[in-house]
């Protein structure tokens, strides 16, 4: 087997058995990545010298009998995570705050317990949109399809993955930025709570926006990889440079019995109905879950979009004057330019475009161009005394379902096609809702698109659901994966359902294998 197709628990297992060196498995990454990377551009900062380094340093710790966890392990990380000696640009062309000083605080403990990082992934502008494309670095390419996107706003992190470039990379995600790339691509991520992982040294879009705030995750080719990680990252560690973070180890989730778990599920959201390919792929996982012992009941969110509109309002409350600062005259990539137009529309011209499309049947397009504007602060205080309302209603509703998870879709489509995403917030309601809610949730890929699901794709009512018919389009064959959320604070909860998932579909015909090949 080649070295670059191992997951990371399995090439530590033959680097700790002597039978594949640490210079040996950087070598065979860097020869992948030199390989494939003209044809997805995912990893624009490279330090190959360095890692090759570390490599033979790791080699020799091994032979001493010492090492971290992780000692030897090649991996990616995110852009706009710092990182010694290298920029955290965000994408932008213009910003350069010049070389960091330290790493951010997980990747300092991940390299600290062995891992060797190759490089950094590109990352979509400004780390606000779900394709990844920024002026300094261009377009990140699906290895699934080249005509489609990785995701974002971690799609770097993703497409590298899911290319074999390393077996685990990480993210951050505040709207999906790891979990749609990983729908997209075929792998394993998470969102954990806020502030289980330390946010330190990861750069932010819209610094000191915290209605809704960004978490660090990881996204991997096994299940087992994200729980590897959980167990190396150390909280207790994190909270002596972080105050938030609460000196608390997650607990272990080979301790949670499924067979004692109830399990609420849903396929549709009563907001914008996802394609039938996304809908098979959590019908086949609440059926692993079922088989696997859990009980499984429908629960259905009952607010049907509004946490679409508040993440909205909440991002774009300063009315985008945060964004056009530091982009400073070198313009917004595709993706953002729509969002960026309708900020900075007087108010009272954005309530009569609303009116209008909300009278000719385009009442999600009127939500949407209500909520982005510059608002007061005192419109800045209801919304973010509705998200906590919203917070504790959602704990509510399950109590009284009487449920300890929640399965549902990860995305309403799979992988779109480049440039498609500036008018299609709306359609991130999955990934939205978790954000805002700050409920622990990861990704694990289901199945693949047929051309069966393709054929029963409807061809929509409005703008939205046509544009869903239209990235359906030629679909087949691309990965669809399903989301598991968990109460805030049990991720070990979430990392034994996406186990559990791996394990029930890993093999099966359908089942998206990484790392794949996009020459």
């Amino acid at each position: 087997m080649a070295i670059h197709t191992l997951t990371a628990t399995e090439l530590l297992a033959r680097m700790a058995a002597g039978e594949v060196s640490a210079v040996e498995a950087v070598e065979a990454h860097i020869r992948r990545i030199e390989a494939v990377d003209p044809a997805i551009n995912a990893l624009p900062v490279r330090r190959f010298e360095a890692a090759l380094a570390e490599a033979r340093a790791a080699d020799a710790a091994r032979a001493r009998g010492e090492g971290g966890p992780l000692c030897g392990l090649p991996m990616t990380v995110k852009e706009n995570l710092d990182l010694t000696g290298f920029d955290s640009t965000l994408g932008l062309a213009g910003r350069a705050t010049g070389p960091a000083a330290e790493d951010a605080a997980v990747v300092g403990q991940l390299r600290a317990a062995g891992a060797i990082v190759l490089g950094k992934t590109n990352v979509a502008q400004l780390l606000l949109a779900q394709e990844t494309e920024s002026v300094r670095y261009g377009v990140t390419r699906n290895p699934w399809d080249l005509t489609r996107t990785s995701g974002g706003s971690s799609g770097g992190e993703s497409a590298a993955v899911a290319a074999g470039f390393a077996p685990i990379g990480l993210g951050t995600d505040i709207g999906g930025s790891v979990r749609i790339p990983c729908h997209f691509t075929g792998l394993y991520g998470t969102k954990a709570t806020v502030d289980r992982w330390s946010g330190r040294g990861a750069q932010a879009g819209v610094p000191g926006q915290e209605i809704v705030r960004s978490t660090l995750g990881p996204l991997a080719r096994s299940a087992e990889d994200l729980a590897l990680l959980f167990r190396v990252v150390d909280p207790v560690a994190l909270a002596r440079v972080d105050g938030g973070v609460p000196p608390l180890p997650p607990p272990d989730p080979a301790a949670v019995d499924l067979r004692g778990l109830r399990i609420g599920w849903h396929d549709d959201d009563g907001y914008l109905t996802p394609v039938p390919a996304v809908q098979r792929a959590v019908h086949q996982a609440r059926d692993a879950l079922v088989a696997a012992g859990a009980t499984l009941v429908p629960v259905r969110p009952v607010d049907e979009g509004e946490v679409v509109f508040v993440w909205l309002a909440a991002l774009g409350s300063d009315g985008g004057r945060t964004m056009r600062t530091r982009l400073d005259g070198e313009g917004f990539v595709p993706q953002l330019k729509v969002a960026a137009r309708i900020a900075r529309l007087p108010g009272g011209l954005r309530k009569a475009i609303a009116l209008v499309l909300e009278r000719t049947g385009e009442a999600r397009a009127a939500s949407t161009l209500r909520a982005i504007g510059e608002k007061p602060v005192e419109a800045l205080w209801r919304l973010t005394a509705r998200r906590s309302a919203m917070r504790l209603a959602e704990l509510d509703r399950w109590n009284r379902a009487g449920i300890d998870a929640m399965l549902c879709p990860a995305h309403v489509v799979p992988a779109l096609q480049h440039q498609t995403s500036g008018d299609f917030a709306a359609a991130n309601a999955f990934s939205f809702r978790y954000s805002l809610l700050n409920f622990p949730c990861g990704i694990a890929p289901i199945t693949r698109v047929t051309p069966a699901d393709v054929a029963a794709t409807p061809a929509g009512t409005d703008r939205l659901e046509r544009k869903m018919a239209a990235i359906t389009q030629g679909s087949a064959g691309l990965p669809v994966a399903a989301q598991v959320v968990a109460r805030p604070w049990r991720e070990d909860v979430m990392l034994r359902l996406l186990q559990t998932l791996d394990a029930a579909r890993r093999g099966a015909d359908d089942y998206p294998v990484t790392p794949v090949d996009p020459r």
